[in-house]
């Protein structure tokens, strides 16, 4: 019977080093693939901002930013375009624009984050940003 016990175990402890590689391996490829498509997309959204099509910049931007992969510059690329959009259109009184832009901003925000990590500056914008445009605007 302690044979029996110890072969099982033996064979559990030859699979899991296999498990283990075959997690890793598929994390990698992941990293490597989203990674790419966020590239790909922040080059789409940058041709969009350059050529003034700023609701096409917004749709890539935030295809960049959903190719999450954590410390990844197209991700923080994709959260500061859209900043950069909000901004914009806030200040050009675009009304429709700025809250789709910060909108966008914050629900991607929301779509990429995961427990304990800490609301950062970009969240923070979106907020201040859709709550400025929800404010009742002053008669000219």
């Amino acid at each position: 019977m302690r044979e029996r016990t110890l072969g099982v175990f033996s064979k559990f402890f030859r699979v899991v080093p296999l498990l283990i590689m075959g997690l890793t391996l598929l994390m990698l490829a992941s990293g490597v693939i989203l990674t790419q498509r966020g590239r790909a997309a922040m080059v789409k959204s940058d041709e969009a901002f350059h050529q003034r099509k700023l609701r096409v910049s917004i749709v890539y931007a935030r295809q960049a930013a959903l190719a999450y992969v954590p410390g990844s510059p197209h991700v923080t690329q994709a959260w500061q375009r859209l900043e950069a959009i909000g901004r914009g259109a806030e200040s050009e009184n675009h009304v429709d624009l700025a809250r789709i832009a910060w909108d966008t901003l914050r629900v991607v925000q929301e779509q990429t984050d995961y427990p304990g990590r800490s609301e950062g500056p970009y969240e923070a914008a979106a907020q201040r940003g859709l709550q400025r445009l929800a404010r009742p605007q002053a008669a000219p």
